[in-house]
């Protein structure tokens, strides 16, 4: 295999556009470099920063590595699919070979029987449709337990979250309520893997204590997604981007820009809440009770695709985060705000890596939606150019290619 540097040129303005032949279905024949198992379409984007990850590590995964995914049918328009027939895609404008195995939407968090359950249960029935692999990618503790159990290939585990993060109290995951049963399980899967990769440089260090190969990495920003404005379209525009569940906490977003207004509607401040989840009846109804003048200054604009969300970020003023602490792992969304020039303010426990510097690029306050909008207003005057350089070195590119030269076998 080439470098992760040649894979550059491949990611062209089509990123994000993922295409679909089905012209080939027989799927790989043989040994793939890479086999990913998640709940994940590759011909539709869900919200959250695992989806977005994954299709990262694809984009800029070394040139000539070939790739294969076991994942779901989450309702993507795809003409004739059926489940545990191969489709090749193309994502990044790499081609990738796609086996659903599943029927499920990674974006509803409403379901009766855990996604992961479903998932799992799909991949043992379509077992023998899966090719070898050099390496495995999981990207959750039950999922990467199951594929060593099942597949028995080289396990390279990514871990998202904080210590506890899935377990804590504000958590929207079924481990919520079994939170020893869950780190001995992670326990005993970073133990076997071949490879562990953390976006939280906190937990990292633990994590390391149990496994010598255990690497730290921050999350990244595509490049090529990016919608880069000197002067953004609407200045005032305050957006709002992420899963509509507890652990975002969105009804906080409606709080704050309730005081913003309080406190300057003479200014044409708008806000855009971007995502889709359980929430969303909820938040609907919360705009419906705001005074009038407030509500109409609201944007509720649902599940975006990649360069849609891009495109909102960058024509924006001011990025709000307002995730609960003991959550996010070193949260996507916030690099790519960064890298988009949107000065954050974000609430305490929402920055894990440290990346706000205030008067720099944003700010980080305490859970008071007036002490947010205060914010706020302040940083809607950054230097946006300044904001976007403090996300320089959180290129995917380079990010991805450091991953896969530490995980990859042949790499060592």
């Amino acid at each position: 295999m080439t470098t992760v540097d040649d894979a550059r040129s491949l990611a062209q303005d089509g990123v994000g556009d993922e295409m679909v032949d089905q012209s080939a279905p027989e799927g790989p024949t043989q040994q793939v470099d890479c086999l990913i198992v998640h709940q994940f379409d590759a011909a539709r984007p869900s919200p959250g920063g695992i989806d977005t990850c994954i299709r990262g590590l694809i984009t800029y995964s070394p040139a000539g590595m070939t790739i294969a995914i076991a994942g779901v049918d989450s309702g993507a328009p795809v003409a004739g699919r059926t489940l545990g027939v191969w489709e090749l895609h193309q994502i990044g404008g790499r081609d990738v070979w796609f086996l659903p195995v599943a029927r499920l939407d990674p974006g509803n968090q409403a379901r009766l029987i855990p996604h992961a359950l479903r998932l799992m249960a799909g991949v043992s029935k379509y077992r023998s449709r899966l090719p070898q692999a050099s390496v495995i990618h999981a990207h959750r503790a039950d999922t990467a337990l199951a594929v060593r159990t099942l597949l028995g290939h080289p396990l390279v585990y990514f871990i998202h979250t904080q210590e506890g993060g899935l377990t804590s109290a504000t958590s929207d995951s079924v481990w919520r309520f079994a939170g020893r049963a869950h780190a001995a399980m992670e326990r005993s899967v970073v133990g076997g893997a071949a490879g562990v990769v953390v976006f939280n440089p906190a937990y990292a260090e633990v994590v390391h204590e149990h496994n010598e190969l255990a690497i730290f990495s921050p999350t990244w920003f595509d490049p090529a997604l990016l919608a880069w404005a000197d002067e953004p379209a609407e200045p005032h525009r305050v957006v709002w981007v992420g899963r509509l569940e507890e652990p975002k906490d969105p009804a906080l977003a409606l709080e704050v820009f309730s005081r913003l207004l309080e406190a300057g509607d003479d200014l044409p401040w708008t806000l855009e809440i971007v995502g889709a989840g359980t929430l969303a009846t909820d938040l609907e109804t919360k705009v419906a009770a705001l005074p009038a003048h407030v509500a109409e200054r609201v944007r509720l604009r649902g599940r975006l695709t990649p360069r849609e969300v891009a495109e909102v970020m960058g024509g924006s003023g001011v990025f709000l985060m307002t995730s609960h602490p003991g959550y996010e792992g070193f949260p996507m969304v916030l690099v790519e705000a960064l890298a988009s020039g949107l000065p954050a303010v974000v609430t305490e426990g929402s920055d894990t890596g440290g990346i706000i510097s205030r008067g720099l690029n944003g700010m980080v306050s305490a859970r008071d939606p007036g002490l947010l909008a205060a914010a706020i207003m302040s940083a809607v005057s950054y230097d946006r150019d300044v904001v976007r350089k403090s996300a320089d070195a959180y290129s995917a590119p380079e990010l991805v290619g450091r991953i896969f030269d530490a995980t990859f076998p042949t790499e060592k």
